[in-house]
């Protein structure tokens, strides 16, 4: 394995520009290769970022012998069939969320990747940032306890535009393809699918989902409530929630940069031997400033500023897994990808929506 990887990306759009800007600050990459659908578009994307192979198709990347591994940002139809254009040609890809349209699209990707031994990674870069590590290793250190539950919310409102790609069908429009994989996928980091669920959607003038709530529920009593929307500005904060306190993802969801611990204070050791009738008074109104300190809580906030634009700590993953010689990454494994699909088709077949073609 070279000491530099080339990275080659197919489109020039919006996503494919903050992906190459976060290629600058991943150590020991190299952007060697642009595809587009037009040589203008190529040229203009390739004299931006320096990138010296500047194809007008996205196939020329794909069988351009000088790229190691391709970051896929097309839209979120193309990326199956690009997908499997790649690793037919034998790269590497990282595609970014959602994997697919559907968990047959995805099952397709997945076999493929594994019957070439390629790696494949879907490109939920919001894994990878240091609040999302240190949020996992508070939680496997018991900091909270048990979760018991997960609420989590991601909101804006763009213009409205229903050629474009939030809200037209035949581009996979819709909250849930775009920014609901967020909640979902961060519920699936930690506590993984659910057993049942529960979902509601508003399907707007175009007929994708413009809003919805959504409820899972697991064996063992955990609950996640989830919405998203493109109607309704939202704090977009993650809250995890366990016996013995909770922590706070500030927003925005998809670049948090602070986590807040609360646990309850311990009562003092004398509390519980006071007289029952002497508890009783703590209730009074008289007494609520002590009751108010009573249930206190301890609480600390972590800052944990991410470098580059963010996009750079996927990057970085990828690569690490290529020098090691892996085919996925225990970050975010085709395994997990594929039971997404799945749980966003049941999400959809509750709505009753269908993309074209499906």
């Amino acid at each position: 394995m070279r000491d530099a990887l080339r990275w080659g990306i197919l489109a020039t759009g919006a996503i494919a520009r903050q992906f190459a800007q976060g290629l600058r600050s991943a150590p020991g990459a190299e952007l060697v290769a642009v595809g587009s659908r037009t040589r203008e578009a190529a040229e203009r994307f390739g004299a931006e970022f320096g990138v010296p192979h500047r194809h007008a198709s996205y196939r020329a990347v794909a069988d351009d012998p000088d790229v190691d591994v391709v970051y896929i940002g097309t839209p979120h139809t193309l990326h199956c069939e690009d997908t499997l254009m790649c690793l037919e040609a034998g790269k590497a890809v990282l595609c970014e969320k959602p994997f697919a349209i559907n968990a047959a699209q995805a099952e397709r990707m997945v076999a493929r990747a594994r019957s070439k031994r390629l790696f494949l990674m879907e490109a939920l870069w919001t894994r990878y940032l240091p609040a999302m590590i240190e949020l996992r290793r508070l939680l496997a250190a018991g900091t909270i306890g048990p979760i018991r539950m997960i609420e989590a919310d991601f909101g804006f409102r763009p213009a409205y535009d229903p050629l474009g790609r939030l809200y037209n069908p035949d581009l996979g429009g819709g909250a849930l393809l775009d920014i609901g994989i967020y909640p979902i996928s961060l519920t699936a980091m930690l506590l993984g699918l659910p057993s049942r669920m529960t979902a509601m959607a508003e399907l707007g003038r175009t007929g994708v989902d413009e809003r919805s709530g959504i409820l899972f529920g697991y064996p063992g009593g955990e609950m996640a409530v989830l919405t998203f929307s493109l109607t309704t500005d939202m704090p977009s904060e993650i809250l995890v929630l366990g016996t013995e306190g909770w922590i706070r993802v500030h927003g925005p969801i998809y670049r948090p940069e602070k986590l807040t611990v609360s646990l309850k204070k311990a009562a003092p050791a004398a509390a519980g031997r006071l007289p029952k009738f002497v508890r009783k008074l703590a209730w009074t109104p008289a007494l609520a400033p002590l009751r108010r300190r009573a249930l206190a809580r301890d609480e600390r906030e972590i800052p944990l500023p991410v470098t580059g634009n963010g996009y750079n700590y996927e990057a970085v993953e990828v690569m690490r897994c290529l020098r090691e010689g892996r085919l996925e990454s225990p970050g975010m494994p085709l395994d997990e990808s594929l039971a997404i699909m799945r749980t966003l088709d049941a999400i959809r077949a509750q709505w009753g929506l269908k993309y074209p073609g499906e």
